[in-house]
């Protein structure tokens, strides 16, 4: 009787913090990007035009994100259907601003449920409900966001940053469910060869993708080598490693290989992104910007603090009270994470610079490594929840409801952020004017104040493209105040 509580309880928190979060989501302005990505503008259309980036070698040119195809065209295509089709139920501007809520709200629930299979291994069990509620409240929307975000303001970056991420974690669920919880997932047989286009697909997703990729792939490769090599008594140095090498399981060569192929192609397409070349300072100046972003990480915000205590806490738990395999293989992942983080971290700055991003690590490039220790967090949580006595496990039970009260604490009510942006655009679509002036200085549809009637034709264009305005109109506005 007690568990069935628990679980309606459970369940009841979740749904109240998925319509927090999504009330939240539908109360934020448009971002600067929207318009360039959605009517298109020019050098977007070269990317919808040219998927896997062939143009790039047959033409010797450069253009933008050439080996970020799908995130695009996910983007494009959602934004162009989905705010028509929800006006049968709503009026226009409505429409877009839900559509961007639901968007996001959709790929935080998606990330959320991945992560609590990861760490429980089934959704039909009550740890998986202990690990969404155990996760759900570090998924800041406001409070801690700006350092440990993972569903971002802008909607833009949400397709390139955080959904491009699922795409990762479908990718390496089998050898993961395989290796670390003891089972194949059913009809992997048969549904493998779909993780070859999923490969593919992934690798020309978010600019994260392909590095995060490769290191992850390493670091299988590393741990099955080492192992492997421990076994064979060959004295012959070549010998041995290649006999190592041709002992890898047939299932991790299967997985690794193609995706390690696209991620590569991937990596060379970005080297004719011509943001990049645009952007272009030194790599030792870009090095030398890393420890100011893991400074600002880790002490502007209590969000990493109180993270990486409760992972301390858990691992001397785990270290001293719970000495079984269990509690072996948890720590050791834990240290294979480790090593995932700092192979991350120095290779991110190969990945070139952005003005907005000066200090390289930020909340969105630093994505992978927060969902990473969220998971591990719930995983070892749930450990120690199995096996501490009755007698400490009240005390922990309390410890990580503090934990829980803390960040849903920190994540505040904002529920006036596109107020300004709203008016403007009603201004917009009921004005008579040709060229509206626009007295508020809010970002609309832009990342700073528009103050050359020029700068608003993509955005007038994505607003007649949903219906919001009839004819063909440029707006502007009064004041100069850079409000990105």
């Amino acid at each position: 009787m007690l568990k069935k509580t628990l679980v309606v309880f459970i369940i009841t928190l979740l749904l109240i913090d998925i319509g927090y979060s999504f009330i939240q989501f539908y109360n934020m302005p448009f971002d600067g990007d929207m318009s360039r990505c959605i009517v298109p503008a020019d050098e977007v259309k070269s990317i919808l035009e040219n998927p896997l980036g062939i143009k790039i070698l047959t033409d010797n040119i450069t253009y933008p994100n050439p080996n970020r195809f799908f995130c695009h065209w996910s983007f494009s295509e959602y934004f162009n259907n989905v705010p028509l089709l929800l006006q049968n139920f709503t009026s226009p501007i409505n429409s877009a601003y839900l559509s961007c809520a639901l968007a996001k709200i959709i790929i935080q629930v998606i990330i959320i449920f991945l992560l609590s299979l990861l760490i429980t291994g089934g959704f039909l069990k009550f740890d998986f409900l202990v690990a969404a509620i155990l996760i759900t409240p570090l998924f800041q929307t406001n409070g801690y966001r700006t350092y440990m975000g993972i569903i971002d303001p802008s909607t833009t970056y949400t397709f390139f940053y955080a959904l491009p991420m699922i795409l990762i974690i479908i990718y390496f669920m089998p050898l993961y469910f395989k290796y670390i919880h003891g089972f194949e997932l059913k009809k992997m047989k048969y549904l493998k060869y779909l993780w070859i286009p999923l490969a593919l697909i992934s690798s020309l997703s978010g600019p994260l993708n392909p590095g995060v990729s490769l290191v992850i792939s390493l670091l299988i490769f590393m741990y099955f080598f080492t192992q492997n090599l421990s076994k064979l008594d060959v004295k012959d140095r070549f010998t041995k490693i290649r006999q190592v090498i041709k002992s890898m399981p047939k299932d991790v060569s299967f997985y690794l290989i193609p995706l390690c192929l696209f991620s590569l192609y991937s990596l060379f397409l970005g080297r004719f992104n011509s943001e990049n070349i645009s952007n272009e300072i030194t790599l030792s100046e870009i090095y030398l910007r890393l420890p100011i972003g893991i400074y600002y990480l880790f002490t502007q915000k209590l969000g990493f603090p109180i993270l990486f205590l409760i992972l301390t806490i858990n691992s001397l738990i785990i270290h001293y009270r719970i000495k079984n395999s269990e509690g072996k293989k948890i720590l050791k992942m834990f240290k294979w994470i480790g090593f995932f983080a700092l192979i991350y971290i120095l290779l991110l700055p190969l990945g070139g610079y952005r003005s907005y991003r000066p200090n390289i690590l930020r909340y969105d490039t630093f994505m992978p490594i927060t969902l990473s220790l969220i998971l591990i967090y719930a995983k070892m949580s749930i450990v120690i929840l199995k096996y501490l006595s009755n007698k400490l496990k009240y005390w922990y039970v309390s410890l990580l409801i503090l934990v829980v009260f803390i960040f849903t604490n920190a994540d505040k009510p904002c529920f006036n952020q596109n107020v300004c942006e709203r008016n403007s655009i009603n201004q917009i679509a009921n004005s008579k004017e040709k060229i509206v002036k626009i007295n508020d200085d809010c970002t609309v549809l832009s990342w700073e104040v528009i103050d050359n009637p020029t700068k608003s034709e993509l955005n007038t264009k994505l607003l007649k493209k949903w219906r919001i305005i009839d004819d063909d109109k440029l707006y502007y506005q009064s004041s100069s105040i850079n409000s990105k």
